[in-house]
């Protein structure tokens, strides 16, 4: 089992010592006896409610996204559901990683504007902007392609990609609501960031 594997199990764990009528309650989810429903970035997905196990509400159709194994999925999900004994509202103000997570965030926004997933964009932003849109995403911004993305309910990331050149690299920045971490905790926000990148690079080499 690897690491990753460990924390999910761990996460599941925790997960199911919280009051799943509360989590119901607070964000209307749709449920049954065995499953709470939920959809995280365009996916309908379930939770068992006696294991934690995340999975597809659906099986995907051909040439849609299929994750691999729900970890990045299951985290923020665990953590969204029971972070706040209330709903969260969303600000509607954008801010970046490094402002939310203070002298750590800082270091973490530098590797993220150079981190290998630009290059994979590099001279495809039309399939890059038809993949944010496939994923529900809405123009915002003046990036080469820059698009407000669903993540849970009203919960969006801001995804902003410039295309690069002779003189500079492409680069991927990744902004959240300033209000993100009544959301979820500040390390949540890797997995979100890590499920988003991996979406968006199959609906852009998929031609959506």
């Amino acid at each position: 089992m690897s690491n990753y594997d460990k924390m999910l199990a761990q996460a599941q764990e925790l997960f199911l010592g919280y009051d799943q009528g509360e989590m119901i309650a607070r964000w209307a989810l749709a449920h049954d006896d065995n499953y709470l429903y939920v959809e995280y970035m365009t996916e309908a997905l379930r939770i068992d409610r006696r294991t934690g196990a995340v999975g597809y509400a659906r099986q995907p159709t051909a040439g849609e996204y299929r994750a691999a194994d729900f970890v990045n999925e299951g985290m923020a999900l665990f953590d969204l559901l029971t972070r706040s004994p209330v709903r969260p509202t969303p600000t509607g103000r954008w801010t970046s990683i490094s402002t939310l997570g203070g002298i750590i965030g800082a270091g973490h926004d530098r590797t993220l504007s150079h981190e290998g997933t630009a290059a994979q964009f590099q001279g495809r932003c039309a399939a890059l902007a038809a993949a944010c849109r496939r994923l529900g995403g809405v123009p915002v911004g003046k990036a080469d392609v820059g698009y407000a993305i669903p993540v849970f309910r009203d919960f969006q990331i801001l995804f902003q990609f410039w295309d690069g050149d002779d003189e500079f690299p492409a680069n991927i920045k990744y902004l959240f609501d300033e209000n993100a971490l009544q959301f979820m905790h500040y390390e949540t926000l890797w997995y979100v960031m890590r499920t988003l990148a991996d979406r968006l690079a199959w609906y852009a080499d998929a031609r959506c």
